[in-house]
């Protein structure tokens, strides 16, 4: 093969001859200065994915450099810091829940029932932080972090289960008031003078004065053992609380419950009225622990307040 051109201002003629020997060279040439170019392409590439973004060249190879691996280590430990400073500030909030938790259920509960009040885990010592042992490596740390992720939702649901007892407690107690509104209080418990035979009797519970249709609310969760008509107290209910405490509603004008029916604390179960010996409207309210009536002041909660 011949190649011919002309190269200069004269037009000076110039040929190349090629046989296939040199033809052969000129392609291998050729083909080598492009996997050149490709390589030293790929290679510039990857130095600017390197700056720009490390994990590129991470994700790519599967490899890290010395470098990466350090940032990396250096982010981990930083996120394992600022984990363990929250796991720091939930151990202060669940002590400070658990007297809170303590002060809360001495206020809530009468003074009565103070010695029947169920008794929290014992607990207690200085305030130990969580400190990081940098001898440890990277796994390590993440491991005893969620451990005490797990250590800590325990205690969480524990405090929980106490609460909820707590609260359970309360509510199966006849401890709120029986009557919607504000009531006047025209009995109360122990001697008075009877209103029909005018002479010196016991009363075994507390009358409150309220028109003929208010609401009757259980002042606490159980289940109702009567329903129905007595002689003396008219329409009434009787409910039993567990643990030795009844509470009775009586000389209603309607009963919205009926004897096996469980009750939750505050649900309306009758309207006041006037029915059985009675001289007006009201309700005559009555606590009865293990078979024997008690004063209802000692027990409900906010009946001052109510009365006011």
């Amino acid at each position: 093969m011949q190649l011919i051109w002309v190269s200069g201002p004269v037009g000076k003629i110039r040929t190349l001859n090629l046989d296939a020997r040199r033809l052969i060279l000129l392609m291998i040439a050729g083909v080598f200065s492009l996997l050149t170019c490709g390589a030293v392409l790929h290679f510039v590439g990857f130095r600017i994915a390197l700056e720009v973004n490390p994990t590129l060249l991470g994700s790519y190879s599967q490899l890290h450099s010395t470098s990466e691996v350090e940032n990396i280590k250096k982010l981990y430990i930083q996120k394992y810091q600022e984990i363990q400073k929250q796991l720091q500030q939930n151990q202060r909030l669940m002590v400070d829940l658990q007297e809170q938790n303590k002060k809360l259920i001495n206020l809530a509960v009468p003074k009565v029932l103070l010695k029947e009040k169920p008794v929290l885990p014992a607990s207690g010592g200085p305030f130990i932080p969580i400190v990081l042992d940098k001898k440890k490596n990277i796994d390590d740390l993440l491991e005893d972090s969620f451990e005490h992720l797990k250590m800590l939702n325990h205690q969480l649901l524990e405090q929980k289960t106490v609460i909820d007892q707590q609260i359970q407690w309360l509510v199966s107690r006849p401890l709120t008031l029986p009557i919607f509104g504000n009531p006047t209080l025209t009995s109360g418990f122990g001697g008075r003078l009877d209103p029909f035979t005018k002479t010196w009797g016991a009363h075994e519970g507390l009358d409150f004065q309220e028109s003929i249709g208010s609401k009757i609310l259980s002042a606490g969760a159980g289940r109702v053992r009567f329903s129905g008509w007595e002689a003396s107290y008219g329409n009434s209910i009787l409910i039993d609380h567990g643990n030795g405490y009844i509470s009775r509603y009586a000389h209603a004008s309607r009963l919205f419950v009926r004897e096996g029916d469980h009750v939750q604390n505050q649900q309306l179960i009758g309207l006041v009225g006037s029915t059985g010996r009675s001289t007006g409207p009201h309700l005559h309210f009555e606590i009865i622990k293990n078979g024997i009536p008690v004063d209802p002041k000692e027990y409900l909660i906010g009946l001052k307040k109510a009365l006011n």
